[in-house]
């Protein structure tokens, strides 16, 4: 065992290693850490997507989750957090503990902080990793749930009530979306785990696809390299593309083991050109057991609201990763370097001020920056998307800030606190179950803005919104044509003086807009389920339903 290791750790893998070696050498290959924080000097948290949330037990807390623990006998442990619970149930007379978690790192942290090593040796303590989880189902042991954890790894959760079926898929973790496509792969039938590719090593995740034998993978959004994964493993695996890239489609040898469905018809020809042969055209969608209409408190009630990102942080990010690489192509002095690259930025984001309706991101970008986005592009890393987020975050504060004039309210994240010296209220975050259905419920008219460099969309906010019984006005394309009718189920803007005129229309007639509204929720409901499209997809792929 290497000296660098922390004692703790090391002595509880000299345990492992007598004991179960393989699951020593699993524990300590390379993953992904950096979204668990344990500090000196303030609580644990767990990062859960962009937001984190603290996870340690303590007090009342800890006592409530061991309330209906059994005094004696063996136990499973679902979900390790810090090893508080742990300790409580090894310090009982008699009784295993079989301790599991999904994540190897909260594993490796459990280990790291204290020494477990004699009740590994003495076989009180049993560890269990991710897919070892499947054999345990079959005990049906009394089961101590960690609070938090037990929520993030609800689709495991799921099978200690419903056991294995015969047929079975595995989901990516990653996206919110994800859940919802879990729940209508139950509907037809599978059992559904959970893959991490981003997280896991690449051994562990083949352990876990030899483990569930899955007729199928689904990710939602690509991940590099998943496709030759799969391909490797013998997997069939379903893409779902519901989110813009901001790096570049590399080449793929996907060969006919991978399906993609691109919610934008733009990118199905892109996606085909990088190796991706069995590409299609797949609208997003609502999940109308999650979304629908729902009382509402006055809170929640207001004349107009838009929910979603200000895109600040991120252009802001992107405009410092720009502008480093900007720096490093150019040479010469670093500050003159970084001033040049920010005013020619400037340049583009003021081109669109006048007209956010039509996105010219790419022609001015190749004007002002060629040779240098040329090389980039070379390299595999594209600045005109993250360009495009710069522009895309300007045109959705202006476009709010323009509605303070008439009591909208905004939520989202802490850049939208700028819109609130122009009359707009800003909510905060929107929680993503119930309050959610609360905003759009109690909202007059729910506003759309999309990304300036994908006005042929049509958003998920527009379908989860009109799921709600909400009215939508949204931003005009010809795709919402295809699906909607404007005026009829929905309606749409093209430029910010039509949204400002129709805002005006609807607030002086609601009666039209709730009409609308309630045309909008039976389509929906008929023809744009998160389920009816994971149908399509399954028979798309030839997996039966």
């Amino acid at each position: 065992m290497p000296d660098t290791l922390p004692p703790a750790l090391a002595a509880n893998l000299i345990a492992l290693q007598a004991s179960h070696p393989g699951l020593a050498e699993r524990i300590c290959l390379p993953v992904m850490g950096d979204h668990v924080e344990v500090p000196a000097d303030a609580p644990a948290r767990y990062r859960v997507h962009r937001t984190w949330h603290p996870f340690a037990l303590e007090g009342d807390a800890l006592d409530a989750s061991m309330a209906d623990a059994p005094k004696k006998g063996d136990v499973l442990l679902f979900g390790v957090g810090l090893g508080e619970q742990l300790d409580r149930l090894l310090r009982r007379k008699s009784g295993r503990v079989i301790a599991w978690d999904r994540d190897p790192w909260m594993l490796r942290l459990l280990l790291t902080n204290r020494d477990w090593s004699r009740w590994i040796r003495w076989g009180r303590l049993v560890i269990r990793l991710g897919s070892d989880l499947l054999p345990e189902l079959r005990s049906r042991r009394p089961v101590v749930f960690h609070p938090f954890f037990a929520e993030r790894y609800d689709t495991e959760r799921r099978l200690l009530d419903d056991g294995l079926g015969e047929r079975r898929a595995l989901v990516c973790a990653g996206t919110l979306f994800v859940d919802e496509i879990a729940e209508a792969l139950r509907q037809q039938g599978f059992t559904v785990g959970t893959w991490e590719p981003t997280r896991l090593a690449s051994e562990e995740l083949a352990r876990a696809a030899q483990a569930w034998k899955p007729e199928v993978v689904v990710s939602v959004n690509y991940v590099h390299g998943l496709a030759e994964a799969c391909q490797g493993l013998g997997l069939k695996l379903l893409v779902w593309e519901i989110d813009p890239a901001t790096d570049r489609l590399k080449p793929s040898r996907a060969g006919d083991t991978a399906w993609v469905f691109s919610w934008r018809k733009a990118t199905v020809e892109q996606w085909k050109a990088a190796g991706f042969a069995r590409s299609w055209h797949l609208p997003l969608a609502a999940d109308t057991d999650k979304r629908r209409p729902v009382d509402v408190e006055d809170r929640y009630r207001s004349p107009i609201a838009f929910v979603g990102s200000s895109m600040v942080e991120q252009g802001q990010r992107f405009r410092e990763q720009i502008l480093a690489d900007w720096a490093l192509w150019r040479g010469g002095s670093p500050v003159e370097a970084v001033q040049e690259g920010g005013q020619l930025l400037q340049h583009v984001l003021d081109a669109h001020r006048d007209d956010y309706s039509v996105c010219r991101v790419e022609e001015l970008a190749l004007e002002v920056m060629g040779d240098f986005i040329r090389e980039m592009r070379g390299r595999g890393s594209d600045p005109v998307p993250r360009i495009a987020e710069m522009v895309g975050a300007d045109k959705r504060i202006t476009w709010v800030a323009n509605l303070g004039q008439v009591g909208a309210t905004v939520w989202g994240d802490e850049g939208w606190d700028f819109v609130q010296q122009y009359g707009v209220r800003w909510m905060g975050p929107a929680g993503h179950r119930q309050e959610l259905n609360k905003v759009y419920c109690g909202a007059g008219i729910n506003l759309d803005i999309g990304r300036i460099y994908q006005s042929d969309i049509i958003t998920m906010r527009v379908f989860d919104v009109m799921a709600c019984g909400g009215f939508v006005l949204a931003e005009h394309s010809d795709h919402l044509e295809e699906l909607f009718t404007p005026g009829v189920e929905l309606d749409s803007y093209r430029t910010l003086d039509e949204l400002l005129q129709k805002v005006e229309h609807y607030l002086e007639h609601p009666d039209e807009a709730k009409a609308i509204a309630a045309r909008g929720l039976e389509a929906v409901r008929a023809n744009h389920t998160i389920a009816g499209r994971v149908r399509h997809m399954l028979d798309t792929a030839g997996v039966a339903t």
